[in-house]
């Protein structure tokens, strides 16, 4: 059975509620669970994390986890954006840095999506 493979790139921070409703879509549209979505977030888009008015949307991104969605934040971002990544939901990974992960998947098949 074939997987389908989406790496969704989000760097900016008023991007986000686009970039739920396109993944919300895509589930939706390919009706099955044969799927990997991994959604790299670099840039201004990690301070939603740090924002006291984004509850909303992190509950919609919690949600999007128990769908199988895996939010990779990248460690350059957040230190330049002053992010504790101690105060980061333990539902997100860390990762070194947004680009390498990228290219990354992109080389592993997936298909690049930006909001």
């Amino acid at each position: 059975m074939r997987i389908l493979k989406a790496a969704f790139h989000i760097d900016e921070i008023n991007k986000w509620q686009m970039l739920c409703n396109n993944i919300r879509n895509l589930i939706s549209d390919i009706n099955t669970h044969n799927y990997e979505i991994k959604v790299v977030v670099n840039g201004d888009a990690v301070n939603i994390f740090s924002q006291k008015d984004s509850s909303d949307l992190l509950h919609e991104l919690e949600k999007l986890v128990h769908e199988k969605v895996e939010f990779l934040l990248c460690r350059n971002a957040l230190h330049g954006n002053n992010i504790n990544e101690a105060a980061l939901p333990q539902s997100v990974k860390v990762i070194p840095a947004g680009v390498t992960k990228l290219v990354e998947l992109q080389v592993n098949g997936y298909a690049y999506i930006k909001p």
